[in-house]
């Protein structure tokens, strides 16, 4: 037994060191610039710790072990000829593993050096996210997500990389993610701001870290800096946004309720609340939020628009509809549907001198000439406007099929040929 007790012991000894040499060959390997001979130590000391128990393992050895696989790893990513994109995740992970199992431990001897490390591994993350979006969004989310997780280990909450994880989640239709995001944000007020510089050493605007911008203005680095605006509205548009394709009904209510009282001038906030009242039929209040529309968007032609399409369709207001249509106009000539209603509203007139005729016997002639001409004269007013709707989008089948009748009732037979093709 004592035999058999001593083999043992000598047996856990050795397969607790056994892993030494390849760490600090891989040292050795990595210090001369032989980075695949030192991938192939860190790696022999990789199988030999995943094959031992958790017990079996050198408490002292492993942060070291942690920090030399991270820094392998990333020399290996850095190195242009022998670059993995897996490699970079392997460092990160390394780098992590490191300071895990010194946070235990009184002495932390390789944790601030992991700590730099992880900083630049942030960076070339996000890095990767810019430049892989948007040919491969999911590649671009996933290394966002990295420096996302890396930041939190150094106490930073990455909103700028939240912020590009929430976009690129509603571009892949992944409104489960971008909930999740942006609640984190709007919950937490963050309003993603950032700030830019130009680089001094090729011009180009850049972004930069608030931290490090005092220092590098004084070393005149950079200059011009700029700070971008509060993206807190864009973030409660975006969680709108989820919750509706999610069917989140009374959330998407509440909360739009606070994100309007919160923002009353933003654009978009207040298209959503027009499109929720649309959607409840609920045009008086959809008319009340229009009228403050044009007070705070004047030049937006689409607002006057929609005002006069629901005293048409809904009110029965054509006084109203016409005012409207005809400030439409105003700010844009061009505006098809504008153009197109305020003709069929003067054909909407015509038709009523024409329902008088069918009321009238055949023998008042003269009622009968009058009322007619004055249903041809509203015709011809009604026809430029249908003309020019017809211009800009020859291919409508209302706007062409309304042509078609007044040529057809002004017997203008060449016209009517001509579209009836």
């Amino acid at each position: 037994m004592k035999t058999s007790a001593l083999f043992g012991a000598l047996v856990l000894s050795i397969s607790i060191f056994a892993q030494a040499p390849s760490v600090s060959s891989a040292k050795i390997a990595m210090d001369r610039g032989d980075l695949p001979e030192a991938k192939k130590y860190i790696d022999e000391a990789t199988e030999i710790i995943q094959a031992q128990p958790a017990a079996e393992q050198n408490p002292k050895l492993m942060p070291k072990y942690y920090a030399y696989r991270g820094q392998v790893y990333y020399k290996l990513y850095k190195d242009e000829a022998l670059t993995q994109s897996s490699y970079l995740d392997e460092a990160a992970k390394s780098f992590s593993d490191c300071i895990d199992y010194e946070s235990a431990s009184k002495k932390k001897r390789y944790t601030n050096d992991a700590n730099e490390y992880l900083k630049a591994i942030i960076v070339d993350y996000t890095n990767i996210g810019n430049d892989s979006y948007p040919g491969d969004l999911k590649g671009s989310r996933f290394a966002y997500e990295q420096a996302v997780v890396l930041n939190k280990t150094q106490g930073v909450v990455d909103s700028n990389s939240l912020s590009n994880i929430g976009l690129i989640s509603m571009q892949l239709r992944d409104f489960q993610r971008a909930n999740e995001v942006y609640t984190y944000l709007v919950q937490n007020g963050y309003k993603g701001i950032y700030w830019t510089v130009i680089d001094n050493s090729d011009s180009i605007r850049k972004p930069i870290n608030y931290s490090d911008l005092e220092l590098l203005l004084k070393l005149e680095r950079v200059s011009n800096p700029e700070r971008s605006e509060s993206q807190l509205d864009y973030y409660y548009s975006q969680l709108l946004v989820c919750y509706d394709s999610l069917q989140m009904n009374e959330a998407y209510d509440s909360l739009l309720t606070e994100a309007r009282t919160m923002f009353p001038s933003n654009n978009d906030l207040l298209n959503l609340e027009l499109m929720s009242f649309f959607q409840a039929k609920n045009y008086d209040g959809a008319l009340s939020r229009l009228i403050e529309a044009m007070e705070l968007f004047p030049d937006n032609p689409i607002y006057p628009l929609n005002y006069g399409l629901i005293s048409y369709n809904h009110k029965d207001d054509a006084e109203s509809a016409r005012t409207y249509f005809l400030k439409t106009l105003e700010i844009d000539p061009n505006t098809v549907d504008a153009l197109y209603m305020l003709g069929n509203l003067i054909v909407d007139e015509a038709i009523v001198f024409s329902d008088e005729v069918a009321k009238l016997h055949y023998s008042q002639k003269t009622k009968i000439e009058k009322l007619e001409k004055q249903a041809e004269a509203k015709l011809k007013e009604a026809l430029p406007f249908f003309e020019q709707a017809y211009n800009l989008n020859p291919e409508d089948e209302l706007t062409i099929q309304a042509l078609k009748q007044i040529y057809y009732k002004l017997e203008m037979e060449d016209e009517f040929r001509a579209i009836n093709k």
